[in-house]
């Protein structure tokens, strides 16, 4: 048998950011249930262990619920913050949080997502690496890393750092405009950010 190391991330981001999509790519199987399967997001929090880089790692996805959610939705935006922070304090006291995945839609508008990185930021305190995950970069194939040169700059402007970044597809291959290509590139460019 070999070693296995494990790695505590938690996945932050809006409601139908593709978080739970995101789980399912670096799973490479559905295991956690998306916000487009149930009326509104994850009741708080879900936990999926995956290995990655040939089994020798073991990563806890903690799946959040959805920011900004409706306050009739599944998880009302404050409780989902309510739960976050409770979420992440925990985890940082017992000194069991090893990364951040700040998830996104590529189509939103880069100042809409300064808001709730700020608030990803404020609980960890540049203590736990953020990771930017862009998804929904379909119409980017074959390049979905054209969205990172073309955003980084006002991202920057923002004030918005990442230890890291992957620009993604999280689409099943049913779905038109998403490639095996795409979500293999997608799989290895996130596995890759988590390593």
């Amino acid at each position: 048998p070999h070693r296995t190391d494990t790695c505590n991330a938690v996945v932050f981001g809006e409601s139908g950011a593709g978080k739970s999509s995101l789980v399912n790519l670096i799973a490479g199987k559905d295991v956690a249930v998306s916000s487009s399967e149930t009326r509104g997001c994850p009741s708080g929090t879900s936990a999926h262990g995956i290995l990655i880089q040939n089994e020798t790692l073991k990563v806890n996805l903690l799946d959040t619920a959805g920011l900004d959610e409706d306050p009739e939705g599944a998880v009302p935006d404050k409780e989902a913050r309510r739960i976050s922070k409770k979420l992440v304090r925990t985890l940082m006291e017992q000194g069991d949080i090893h990364l951040i995945i700040y998830c996104v839609r590529g189509e939103r508008l880069i100042q809409t997502l300064r808001r709730n990185y700020e608030f990803i930021q404020s609980q960890v305190k540049r203590k736990v690496p953020i990771v930017l995950v862009v998804t929904s970069l379909e119409s980017y194939e074959p390049d979905m890393e054209k969205w990172w040169r073309l955003n980084e700059n006002t991202i920057s402007k923002f004030g918005m750092t990442f230890a890291g970044h992957a620009c993604v597809t999280t689409g099943m291959i049913t779905q038109s405009n998403v490639t095996e290509r795409g979500r293999n590139q997608s799989h290895d460019a996130v596995c890759k950010l988590v390593e």
